[in-house]
């Protein structure tokens, strides 16, 4: 599946999960990271920022004590960081640390997105 596909697939998905199905959260998340993949790859800044907004609104479903609020914050982290390496604006770059830093803390050692947050927040330093 090459990856405008892979976006319209994670798009429909989406549009399956109305706002207050469970699996909300996930689809937001997944499109989001499908958007940034295609980033990467292609460099369409309207796919990042979709992106962020995404990994936004997912975060907003995890609030804390969520178990999946660290891959969020990771998640939204990561893709600030693109934008900032894409477009250089510092807000961006801050808010990827300042969020690899509350995704560090909700990964103690042993936890197993523990090195995916000390990877993501020393990129961002």
């Amino acid at each position: 599946m090459d990856l405008t596909d892979e976006v319209s697939h994670k798009r429909a998905e989406l549009e399956g999960c109305h706002p207050g199905h469970d699996g909300r959260d996930v689809a937001l998340s997944d499109l989001a990271v499908a958007l940034n993949n295609r980033f990467q790859a292609e460099g369409k800044v309207d796919d990042v920022d979709e992106a962020v907004t995404l990994h936004r609104a997912a975060l907003e479903l995890r609030p804390s004590g969520h178990p999946e609020q660290s891959s969020s914050l990771l998640g939204l982290a990561l893709c600030l960081s693109s934008r900032y390496d894409n477009q250089g604006v510092v807000a961006d770059l801050e808010e990827a640390v300042t969020l690899s830093r509350e995704a560090l803390v909700l990964c103690p050692p042993g936890h197993l997105s523990r090195g995916a947050s000390l990877n993501n927040l020393a990129r961002n330093l």
